[in-house]
């Protein structure tokens, strides 16, 4: 894979300022500091590793739950453009990352208690996916 590739990539992603800071933008060797990203760029980073290896599937475990508030709607959109064309199997703990599922399943102490699309659930006031929109408690 070429530089033109992960350049085209880290600049999607909104990383262009964070590479140029570094002192041999993309020949620089990280260490175990992660070359001073903060929490959102380090997982936007890992982001650019997943959209290099362009899987057909994707699994996120909360997504958004390490990152600061000016990094978030990167990361929204970085999700989206990931899940585009693919199939995403989100875990959530916030309903706003939800937002984009076409299928919902809830667990409750492992075990399925709630299954359906969407709109449906969040339609029907007695399912607990709707319970849970109407009083905008997290999962």
């Amino acid at each position: 894979m070429g530089d033109r590739t992960i350049l085209q990539t880290l600049e999607e992603l909104g990383l262009m300022p964070w590479l140029e800071a570094l002192p041999a933008g993309l020949d620089t060797e990280l260490g175990a500091d992660s070359g001073g990203l903060s929490a959102g760029q380090a997982q936007l980073l890992a982001f650019a590793r997943v959209f290099l290896k362009d899987p057909g599937l994707v699994v996120l475990d909360e997504a958004s739950s390490r990152l600061d508030p000016l990094t978030e709607q990167l990361i929204e959109r970085a999700v989206d453009r990931l899940l585009a064309n693919r199939t995403g199997i989100i875990i959530a703990h916030r309903l706003k990352t939800v937002e984009r599922a076409d299928q919902i399943l809830i667990l409750e102490q492992g075990r399925v208690v709630e299954y359906g699309d969407r709109a449906s659930l969040a339609s029907d006031r007695h399912s607990r996916f709707a319970q849970l929109l109407t009083t905008g408690i997290s999962a």
